[in-house]
């Protein structure tokens, strides 16, 4: 175990310099949770990010005067610690660095969710106090489910795929108000090409195809213990094509030839490995629980790869809910006169409108809502009717895409 450690930490032996481009936010986020006792879960999809995120915190960390060898970080898939446990390696780490029990010292664990009882032995070390945990896994609900063992010891911060004004930095594309014609285009590629790193630098569908079956694979059949892989596909497809709508299991299930429990079991895996995220109506909680959900993916390039025909349209809106949901999980869709409203928030909702001219008909529906500010996502148009902002959506992300919003 000592070599295998020595892989995982560099920065033990020498300098250290993480790969990846820096997220600030979210190493600002660990930074002000790191001055607490809790235990930090960090979720997300499978590849969004995270291992990059822990190691470039690991260099944070020494860069700021800590001592790197009072910073452990491993790996739970790794097999050579298939049969060790987590109190198993933190004693080794002890002895490979003449370490006592009481000695401080901040362990990062990847891809904790795969330890089965992962959660009591968090506990033992949390009940010590010497060891400030930084966790990763990216079957998020599983997680909070498991975590409830630590009620009171733990906390959360989900990693997204990259937000526009990111993606604008690593495709090298300047915002400029005298080129704001073409972030109408560079809004439209983005949609497409969704916020995964690699992805992004590749271009490659293959690679998210992969990813999707290591997701099925590894985070959905191999724990649940689901033997066909091939309807948890199709199953997917079917979600993908459908995004922004409302999902029927019953009719999905008559569709793929399986009872409707199967297909909201299987929907509940995918949402627990941050795949997808369902929405409910707004409204009393009989009504809410009693109507459908609608669906949207956290990464909407694996919409467009997997579901080449998905319009534009609602790919916006698909990016749309994944921006809102950057800010609040109290979000729900919502109905006025017959219509739907297509996201509602405390204090705001939003309806998107992708096209160059929208008039009041199209959004008489909104002066219905309770809401301070009602939001029109248009394709370039912007201006306001009825007290109503028209916003393009390059815009909305520019200013919405990031905390505390743009000059734009």
């Amino acid at each position: 175990m000592e070599q295998t450690l020595a892989i995982f930490n560099p920065w033990w032996e020498g300098p250290f310099k993480a790969e990846g481009i820096r997220r600030e936010a979210y190493l600002r986020q660990l930074d002000r949770k790191r001055k607490t006792k809790d235990i930090v879960f960090i979720t997300g999809l499978r590849r969004v990010g995270k291992t990059t995120l822990v190691r470039q915190y690991a260099e944070r960390l020494i860069g700021s005067g800590e001592d790197p060898r009072r910073i452990l970080y491993f790996s739970m898939d790794h097999p050579g610690l298939v049969r060790e446990s987590i109190l198993d390696v933190l004693d080794a780490y002890r002895r490979i660095h003449g370490m006592k029990h009481s000695d401080r010292f901040t362990a990062i664990i990847d891809e904790v969710h795969l330890r089965e009882g992962f959660e009591q032995e968090l506990k033992a070390i949390y009940d010590l106090g010497h060891v400030k945990v930084f966790a990763t896994g990216s079957s998020s609900l599983f997680m909070v489910e498991r975590g409830s063992f630590l009620t009171g010891r733990q906390t959360f911060m989900e990693v997204f795929p990259f937000a526009f004004p990111e993606y604008m930095g690593l495709m090298g594309l300047e915002a400029r108000r005298s080129d704001a014609h073409l972030m109408v285009k560079y809004g439209e590629d983005y949609v497409r090409a969704g916020g995964l790193p690699e992805y992004l630098k590749t271009g490659d569908p293959g690679y998210l195809t992969t990813l999707v079956s290591s997701v099925l694979y590894k985070d959905i059949a191999a724990r649940r213990g689901v033997r066909n892989v091939e309807a948890l596909r199709e199953l997917l497809l079917v979600v993908t094509q459908s995004t922004g709508s409302k999902l029927s299991p019953r009719r999905i299930g008559r569709i793929l030839g399986v009872s409707h429990e199967t297909v909201r079991e299987h929907l509940s895996s995918f949402e627990e490995a941050n795949l997808i995220h369902t929405l409910r109506l707004k409204g009393k909680v009989s009504e809410s629980l009693a109507s459908p959900k609608k669906v949207y993916a956290t990464d909407t390039g694996i919409v467009h790869v997997l579901s080449p025909t998905v319009n534009l349209g609602s790919l916006v809106e698909n990016c749309v809910f994944n921006v809102l949901r950057r800010r609040t999980k109290d979000i729900a869709y919502g109905q006025a006169r017959g219509r739907e409203v297509d996201f509602v928030l405390p204090g705001a909702c939003y309806e998107v409108k992708y096209s160059d001219r929208v008039n009041r008909d199209d959004v008489i529906h909104l002066r219905d809502m309770n809401a301070d500010r009602k939001v029109v996502v248009t394709r370039n148009q912007a201006g306001r009717i009825d007290g109503m902002e028209l916003t393009p959506f390059w815009r909305f992300l520019m200013e919405e895409g990031q905390a505390g919003g743009s000059s734009w």
